[in-house]
């Protein structure tokens, strides 16, 4: 590790800075695709715990089965054979066919058919193992293990008062914070009687032992920035033009979205490149925004023909703001990129040239690493 301040640094030393979040949201195995995009939409959040559906009738008591997150539910929609068809459809007749579509394919058959499984660490393994987690697997989120007891909880309370609410509540989800698994004699008060599985339900934090908790690339990056004091002038000025001596090929040599572009090519791009985000460029090559898989959260049946029509196109017609995106420039240093990511809420900036054309991007992985 290059900053042996944060090497006495453990997991559970940044689960107690970030705290313990009110309200969780999950879904079931039973639930399909669309419930899943509405409930990350409804609460801005870009994963969610998974629960099996009971076998004993009137029950909630679903084994937690694993972390779902809006870039496997893009790459299952994308990929999907029929999916064309269904957008030509829309385009030309201007509503859905009436055919079922691959967003009423229930949460389990994307869970069977992807290729990895959210990773698991213990919560007393050191915050260099973590971030390499996050940084050599790819991992955009995992799950913690050894959670403390009950009589510990009090020291993640008292931590979780001292940080800025603003800084805590970033979307509800294990994105954020932990999930309890269901019982079948502790509800919720306002669940009506649905525990943990009705799709957009709040899912209360337990202490109970069990609690499924998670950590996000996000979560790490905002102990840095408050430990920022710690890491020393030589690591903290380090330059742009440094960092992209360190960035993978994919993040130099970016495939750029035209807005002649149609959202659908736009997404099986993203998928192809196993990328968050690809940058949209006008017919000068100059920086527009951002697609990103999280603007499929919005997608309904009814708006699959969306799909077909150019990328901006897409966004207004899902009413999506298109932002500005983050943009840094070579002279930039990775202090001003953390406090500049943390402070607009981003996953990533975009270097641009003089004439705002991008020539690079650096995620949030990318900051980890730079640590590493």
């Amino acid at each position: 590790m290059k900053v042996p301040a944060l090497e006495k640094y453990t997991v559970r030393h940044v689960l107690e800075y970030r705290g313990k979040p009110t309200l969780q949201y999950s879904v079931t195995e039973n639930d399909t695709i669309e419930d899943a995009l509405a409930l990350m939409s409804r609460y801005d959040i870009v994963s969610v715990p998974v629960f099996g559906s009971s076998s004993v009738s009137g029950s909630n008591n679903g084994a937690f089965v694993d972390i779902l997150s809006v870039y496997d539910l893009r790459d299952y929609i994308v990929n999907s054979p029929g999916l064309d068809n269904e957008v030509e459809f829309q385009l030309l007749s201007s509503h859905a066919s009436g055919k079922p579509t691959i967003l009423q394919t229930t949460v389990a058959q994307v869970v069977r058919s992807r290729k990895h499984a959210s990773q698991e660490i213990d919560a007393q393994e050191s915050l260099e193992t973590l971030m390499r987690l996050f940084t050599v697997r790819g991992q955009h989120r995992v799950l913690v293990t050894g959670m403390p007891d009950a009589e510990d909880d009090a020291l993640l309370s008292e931590t979780a008062q001292q940080v800025p609410k603003s800084q805590r509540e970033r979307g509800g989800s294990v994105d954020s914070g932990c999930s309890s698994l269901p019982s079948n004699n502790e509800h919720d008060d306002d669940d009506d009687g649905y525990g943990y599985h009705r799709p957009g339900q709040h899912v209360a934090a337990s202490t109970i032992n069990g609690a499924i908790c998670g950590l996000t690339q996000y979560d790490v990056l905002r102990f840095i920035q408050h430990h920022n004091h710690q890491l020393g002038h030589h690591i903290l000025d380090t330059t742009v033009t440094d960092i992209m001596k360190e960035l993978p090929h994919q993040h130099l040599f970016l495939k750029k979205i035209t807005v002649r572009d149609s959202a659908l090519h736009a997404l099986k791009q993203l998928s192809a490149a196993h990328a968050s985000a690809l940058p949209v460029v006008d017919y000068d090559g100059k920086l527009i925004t951002e697609v990103a898989g999280t603007s499929m959260r919005s997608l309904t049946t009814q708006m699959l023909g969306l799909l077909g029509k150019p990328v901006l196109a897409y966004m207004f017609g899902l009413r999506m703001p298109v932002d500005d995106p983050y943009i840094v420039h070579s002279n930039f240093n990775i202090s001003q990129i953390m406090s500049g990511l943390l402070r607009m809420n981003c996953r990533r900036a975009w270097v641009v040239d003089s004439e705002e054309r991008p020539l690079a991007v650096i995620s949030l992985a990318d900051v980890l690493n730079h640590f590493l």
